[in-house]
Order: structure tokens, then C-alpha cells, then sequence
């Protein structure tokens, strides 16, 4: 963010650079603009621009404590920038802009290593420069390791991939916030635990409609488990966040059970995943369980992806992302 004035008289608390709002409809959005001008001022102006998109507003602040807000409407797509100017008397007392905002597609992921920074063979980059993450305090291009995982992984992800190819299939930047953690089970995932916690804490920072809906990959740790008790306690984690949140959001599940080429799947926790799907708990997700041989590290004897393997995972979600994204389309 820019600040014109060294005494930083003007504050803008939303957007942040690089953050995606989520998409209204195939076309429109809002943008949420917030902040505070500590210099006495009469007027907000505001001006968001690029492409397309060129809208101004002007409100009045609050008297007491200088603070505003407004939804801008702006066209889906990005980047914009938005133009900030406090007035008194018609004349600029202070000014700031934010660049890099995008109304788009945005995501929570969630699960186990998979669903973090565990290629320990090379990292991705984002290619069209439309793919944003979020910590939970800023957002950024969502180059790998990705920030905000509970596990503090720094290696490779397949979220840069997945991102790029929406971009490519849907024309609108994509936004994404990653908070899983290696090598857990669904039962440290629980809703009294740390983990939902740190889950629900972006959730909750996204806000209600700020997501399209939350991309879970996990199982490998729970393939000894009956497939009747993960689906239960799965189940439960997917309406308790939903009934916390106070809306509705899909989950979209992988199937997720490869431990190595002699146990590359296990049908107990994919016949869970299965159901999960068949019963309408969640949405279907990509079999991540096919990709074998040299999409795993280790010289595909890993349980983890080889570089090659986090570009073809990535594009497998965006493939389910995408048919998904069409039948809401379609009604």
C-alpha cells in the first residue's frame, strides 16, 4: 500500500494488495473498502480502476473516530487498484492506494501434508501472475512454500498449478488460503481442537461469502480406520464449521489413501470418501490416488509429490473446481 503522507494519516484497512474477493456471479462483484483518515476531514473519495472497471464513490466519514466503509461493485476479474482521497473543503488532506485486487474465485484448503508445502523436491510459481494466498493477516502472489499452513511447511504445494489453470479456465484471479498440517488424522481435525480452530480463524477472516468453498485432502493417515467412522466424524467436522460460520459453503474431498506402488490405495478410506460424496456431505474431489510413479518424490517411491506430480495434482482440482463450477452454472 502507498501512503502519501509520512504521518500515515489515512489508513486503509481493506482491500489489502493482492486480495481476491469472491465472485458474486460469473460477471460482478464487490469490493470492500474500509478505513480511517486521522486528518480532519468532510469527504471519502474513492476510485476504483483497471480494465474495465471504473467506479468512484464519495461518503461521508465518521465524525468521531474518521472511519469509513463501502462496497464497490467492479466487474469479475483483476487487477484493480483503488484511489483513496480524504477531503476537507474540497481540498486533499491525505491520500493512499492499494494495487493488485481481484474479485475472482477464493479457497480454503485443508487436510494433511498434501494439502500443504510437502514437496520436498522443488517448489511451484505462479505463471500468470492472477493467483494470490492469505495468512490470515496479509495477502500475497501465491509462489510456494504458501503461508498461513499450521504445520509451518516450506516445501513445494500444488496450489500455484491449481490456481494458474483456473485462472486460465474461469479469465478471474484466484485467491486461497491454506491451513492444513501434515501427517494428521481427521481426529486432530475434531471441532474442539487446535487444528478447526486455526481452520475456522480463515473462515472466519474471509466472512460470509467470502469463499467459494473449502478443499480438503486427507485420509492417508486414516487408512486403518472403518470407513463408517471417518465418514462420521468427517460429517460432523463439515456441519459444525458450516453451522459456526452461519452460511452454507461446499466442501469439495479428494480421494486420498497412497502410502507407496506396493499400497497405492486403500479401499476402506476411499470406499469413506466415496460415501462422503454419494450422501451429499461433500462435493467430489480428484482421486489423487492415481497419480503414481514419477508424480511421487523419492523417485515415485514417496508418499509425497514429485514437482511433476504437485503441477498434475494442482490441475486435477482445478478440473473438479471447473465441473463443478459448471453445474452451478447451469442451475
Amino acid at each position: 500500500m502507498k501512503l502519501s503522507s509520512p504521518s500515515q494519516n489515512l489508513i486503509v484497512h481493506s482491500p489489502r494488495c493482492f486480495q481476491v474477493f469472491q465472485r458474486e456471479s460469473a460477471g460482478e462483484g464487490s469490493v470492500l473498502v474500509s478505513g480511517r483518515c486521522f486528518a480532519a476531514c468532510d469527504r471519502i473519495e474513492l476510485a476504483l480502476q483497471g480494465g474495465e472497471t471504473e467506479e468512484r464513490a464519495s461518503l461521508a466519514p465518521d465524525p468521531v473516530t474518521g472511519a469509513f466503509f463501502n462496497w464497490m461493485p467492479a466487474l469479475a476479474g483483476g487487477w484493480y487498484t483503488i484511489e483513496v482521497k480524504a477531503l476537507k473543503a474540497g481540498a486533499t488532506v491525505a491520500e493512499a492506494s492499494v494495487e493488485h485486487i481481484g474479485v475472482g474465485e477464493v479457497f480454503v484448503m485443508a487436510g494433511q501434508s498434501n494439502s500443504t508445502n510437502s514437496g520436498g523436491e522443488g517448489q511451484l510459481k505462479v505463471v500468470s501472475g492472477l493467483v494470490s494466498t492469505f495468512d490470515g493477516a496479509s495477502w500475497r502472489l501465491a509462489d510456494d512454500p504458501q503461508p498461513g499452513a499450521h504445520d509451518c511447511s516450506d516445501g513445494g504445494s500444488c496450489w500455484p498449478a491449481f490456481g494458474d489453470e483456473l485462472v486460465k479456465r474461469l479469465k478471474v484471479p484466484v485467491g486461497m488460503a491454506v491451513t492444513g498440517h501434515g501427517g494428521t488424522s481427521v481426529n486432530e481435525w475434531a471441532t474442539d481442537t487446535e487444528l478447526f480452530q486455526w481452520f475456522m480463524t480463515r473462515v472466519w477472516q474471509l466472512g460470509p461469502g467470502g469463499f467459494r468453498g473449502v478443499l480438503w485432502h486427507q485420509g492417508e493417515s486414516d487408512v486403518e480406520m472403518a470407513s463408517e467412522e471417518y465418514v462420521t466424524k468427517l460429517t460432523d467436522i463439515v456441519a459444525t464449521s458450516k453451522r459456526l460460520a452461519g452460511w452454507e459453503f461446499p466442501w469439495i474431498v479428494a480421494k486420498a489413501s497412497y502410502h507407496s506402488p506396493e499400497k497405492p490405495a486403500h479401499e476402506s478410506m476411499r470406499a469413506a470418501h466415496q460415501r462422503l460424496w454419494d450422501q451429499g456431505v461433500a462435493i467430489e474431489g480428484p482421486d489423487t490416488d492415481t497419480l503414481e510413479g514419477d508424480n511421487r518424490d523419492e523417485g515415485g517411491l514417496g508418499i509425497h509429490f514429485s514437482p511433476k506430480g504437485l503441477g498434475n495434482h494442482g490441475r486435477m482440482w482445478a478440473d473438479c473446481v471447473a465441473s463443478y463450477l459448471r453445474r452451478l452454472s447451469d442451475g
